[in-house]
Order: structure tokens, then C-alpha cells, then sequence
């Protein structure tokens, strides 16, 4: 057995159980300084009881610990990135793969029965196949599922929400690094789909960017990798063509153009549109030359402010301000937290494991569930003798015999 690699798995999946070095070695009967040197692979040798000791306590397979983690091993990634991002995008690998393992792991505590990847099946998916016309295709689909959703031709207020609820399908928003955009991570052998997005963008960007995974995994693409620099690729293009008709139809932005009574938009009335259907500016613009509402030249001297600017210039500033600090939140997929919190509550893991799904403090969100009513089950009593009870009472005096009564006899 390679120690070092052994004492990296013992660390990583102690955290994963949301368990510090103290409170493992307590319940595996080590010391905590042996289990330390352990972790960093200083110890000289490893006995396999101690190492099932240490697996029974986190209650996982002994393999987990010396062959590694099957999840994160067959874990299939593609992210949405700039060129030059390689060390990035295997930092955000990782941090995708955390989330897959511990949902893997959760198996062995709470049933989840794969119902998201079922109701998944049931929404519109195209076969590979090779891109013919890619704006079409994704305008397509986009009108598809906007039919399917009921959502007509208005804007879609939460699309996270809608995505895990009505489609089966995990988001997260986590802080990546800059040039990386989002990603869609999959576990083929347990049907699980992560589609993640960076927590570090604006929330037009953010939603742009789920509404764009949502493509990649609906055109069965999800894990091929694609830049978005240079020259775009066709599935790129594909999936562009389906988040902009599916965050901002063209007929629907047509239509709010009527009930204005605008026939030839200006820059207000546009960062408005983009607005009302939660888009950046320029996805709107774009829209706005498809219906012939604008030219390629009207549309290129509206360009270069940004949404904050819009915002500020146009009314709703303040309100931007709320939802870039609710963006900027990690948020970690809805259902992996439910069953987290479940198995939380029912002892199986520890609070920092569920803290680590947000990336809160853990004091901060053991608080905020006892709030909720959520508690652990109370620890057995550990079966010590308080040692500091027996000393009290025996330097405590002894009372002094009464002495008997007359006619009472002396025993």
C-alpha cells in the first residue's frame, strides 16, 4: 500500500463526513496526533485493521480508502472556457467532483431513488447529430421547452428552480476561476448531471450561462469540451441560438415592444427589455436585429455599458445591487443539499460536510439548522469517570456521627 496516498484518502473522505481529525480518531479509537500522521503519510506503517477501523467508522467500503473514488474517477467534465485555462479548469474540476462523491456517499445513508434523472427523460432531447443550421436548432428546442414549461412568451423568473424542479437536472453556481464559464459534469453510472456556473459573474451572465448548459445537456453534447474564445465552435453557436430564445423568445421581445408603442427602440428602452427578461444587453440586441427592430449598425453604437451602468442609469440600480450579492453566493445543488441535511440529521455525517456544500462556516450553519429545528441525535454518554467528581467528594469532610440517645442501643 502507497501510505501517502492511503493518508490523502483517509483526509479527503474524513472531510467529506464533515468530521475533524479529533472526532474521527475518537470514534475510530486512535490518537489524534497517530491519525495525523496518518493523513500526511509520515506514519511508518498502517495496520489494515487500522485502516477498517478508520473506513468502518466513516462507514465507507475499506477500497474507498485504497483504491480511491470511483465517482470522481469516472466523472466526465466538459467546461465552457477561455484558452490558457488548463490549471483553472482543473481546480474547478475538483470542486465539481467533490459534490459528485459526497452525493455518491449519500447513497449509503438516504434513498434517493434517481427521480431527477427520470423526470430528465421525459423532456426533449435530441440525438447527436451534425449541426445543420445552428441558430435554428437551438430556436427550435428553445420553443419546445418553453411549450412543454407553459411559460408562453414571458420571462423566466427563476431558472435554476425551474431546471432542478421541472426538468431533473442539478445546477450549482460555484466560485471558478474567471475564464471558466460553466460546466456540465456527469456520473454516467449513476445518471447524475451537474450543470455549474460560475458564482464570480453577473446574474444576466450566470443565468445566460445555465440556460446555455441546459442546451448542451438537452443536444446530448454536455460532455464535449468547448472554448469561448476564438472561433466558436457550431455546438457553441447551437447553444447560444437555444439560451437566447429560451431566456428572451423573439416574439415575446416583439411583443413588449408593441405594448409600448415602440417602433424603433433606443438604449433605454432596450436595457428595459433586457431587464424584464433578466438577459445582458447585448443578447437582447441581438434579438432585437433578428425582428429587423434594429440594424447591425444601430445595434453596434448601443453596445459597451454594462448592466451595472444600465441600472443605475435607467431606474433600478439598488435592485441590481441585491441580486449581484445573492449571485456571488455559493450555491450548491438543491437536491444534494436535502439529502445532505438528511443524513446530517440522522448522524450520518458531520455539519462541516453540509457547511462545505454552501461554503459557509460550519459554527454559522450548525447555528442556522438548529434554528430550523435540524439536530444530530445526542451522542451515548462516552462511559468516562468524571475523575474531578470523585476528588471533590473524598476531600469533601465526612459528617460526624450523631451519637445514640439514652435507651437506644450503641450498634
Amino acid at each position: 500500500m502507497h501510505l501517502k496516498e492511503i493518508g490523502e484518502r483517509v483526509a479527503q473522505e474524513r472531510a467529506r463526513a464533515g468530521l475533524s481529525q479529533r472526532e474521527l480518531a475518537v470514534r475510530a479509537e486512535l490518537s489524534q496526533p497517530t491519525l495525523a500522521r496518518i493523513e500526511t503519510g509520515e506514519r511508518s506503517a498502517l495496520t489494515l485493521a487500522e485502516l477498517d477501523r478508520i473506513a468502518a467508522t466513516l462507514d465507507i467500503p475499506l477500497t474507498l480508502l485504497t483504491k480511491g473514488n470511483p465517482a470522481r474517477q469516472r466523472m466526465q467534465v466538459a467546461a465552457r472556457a477561455s484558452h490558457g485555462t488548463e490549471e483553472e479548469l482543473r481546480q474547478a474540476e475538483g470542486l465539481v467532483g467533490e459534490i459528485l462523491a459526497l452525493d455518491d456517499r449519500l447513497d449509503r445513508f438516504v434513498h434517493d431513488g434517481h427521480q431527477a434523472g427520470r423526470r430528465r427523460e421525459a423532456w426533449p432531447k435530441r440525438a447527436p447529430m451534425r449541426i445543420v443550421d445552428a441558430e435554428y436548432e437551438g430556436r427550435d428546442l428553445a420553443a419546445e421547452l418553453r411549450e412543454r414549461l407553459g411559460l408562453g412568451l414571458g420571462p423566466v423568473p427563476d431558472l435554476a428552480e425551474l431546471v432542478e424542479s421541472a426538468i431533473g437536472l442539478d445546477t450549482a453556481s460555484l466560485t471558478l476561476p474567471q475564464g471558466v464559464s460553466g460546466f456540465t459534469a456527469i456520473d454516467p453510472e449513476r445518471d447524475v448531471t451537474i450543470a455549474v456556473v460560475n458564482a464570480a459573474h453577473v446574474p444576466e451572465r450566470q443565468r445566460f450561462s445555465l440556460a446555455h448548459e441546459l442546451g448542451h445537456v438537452l443536444l446530448s453534447d454536455g460532455v464535449a469540451a468547448h472554448r469561448l474564445d476564438g472561433r466558436r465552435t457550431q455546438a457553441e453557436k447551437r447553444c447560444d441560438a437555444f439560451a437566447r430564445h429560451l431566456l428572451a423568445p423573439a416574439e415575446g421581445v416583439r411583443r413588449w415592444m408593441e405594448c409600448l408603442s415602440i417602433t424603433e427602440p433606443a438604449l433605454r428602452e432596450c436595457a428595459m427589455a433586457a431587464r424584464h427578461y433578466g438577459v445582458s444587453l447585448p443578447v437582447l440586441l441581438i434579438q432585437c436585429k433578428e425582428l429587423g427592430l434594429l440594424t447591425e449598425a444601430q445595434a453596434r453604437r448601443m453596445q459597451g455599458s454594462t448592466g451595472r451602468e444600465l441600472a443605475w442609469a435607467y431606474g433600478w440600480g439598488p435592485q441590481y445591487l441585491v441580486e449581484c450579492e445573492t449571485a456571488a453566493r455559493v450555491r450548491p445543488p438543491r437536491r444534494i443539499m436535502e439529502r445532505a441535511v438528511e443524513a446530517y440529521r440522522a448522524g450520518r455525517i458531520g455539519v462541516r460536510a453540509v457547511a462545505a456544500l454552501s461554503g459557509a462556516d460550519p459554527r454559522t450553519t450548525e447555528r442556522e439548522l438548529d434554528e430550523a429545528g435540524i439536530r444530530p441525535p445526542q451522542a451515548p454518554p462516552s462511559g468516562r469517570v468524571d475523575v474531578r467528581a470523585l476528588i471533590v467528594r473524598r476531600v469533601q469532610p465526612r459528617k460526624t456521627a450523631k451519637p445514640p440517645e439514652d435507651g437506644q442501643e450503641q450498634r
